[in-house]
């Protein structure tokens, strides 16, 4: 599973419904949080980042792709025990509404 972090400029609620339709409208997207403080979009799912990029370029938006944090690395105890799905948990799951 990828996670895709982006900075786009987010004026309105009109704008991250437009985005947020396009963005759910991917194949192998599971999950688009947006926080329109820092103007940051994240999409979780199974799919190319650059075919998100370019979706939200098509909407006329300028989308910069973050650099991913590092992962944080699990002691080999709970590798086994925890699915990595289960460690993701998608706040606003809209997608699926």
């Amino acid at each position: 599973m990828e996670v895709v972090d982006l900075k786009v400029c987010l004026h309105c609620k009109a704008c991250e419904k437009a985005l947020r339709k396009v963005l759910c409208k991917i194949r192998g997207v599971k999950c688009v949080e947006m926080n329109m403080a820092l103007n940051k979009i994240t999409v979780l799912g199974y799919m190319d980042r650059k075919v998100v990029v370019k979706e939200v370029r098509k909407t006329g938006r300028r989308a910069e792709v973050l650099p991913s944090p590092p992962c944080r690395r699990l002691p080999p105890s709970h590798r086994r025990t925890r699915p990595a799905a289960a460690a993701l948990k998608c706040l606003m799951p809209s997608c699926f509404l």
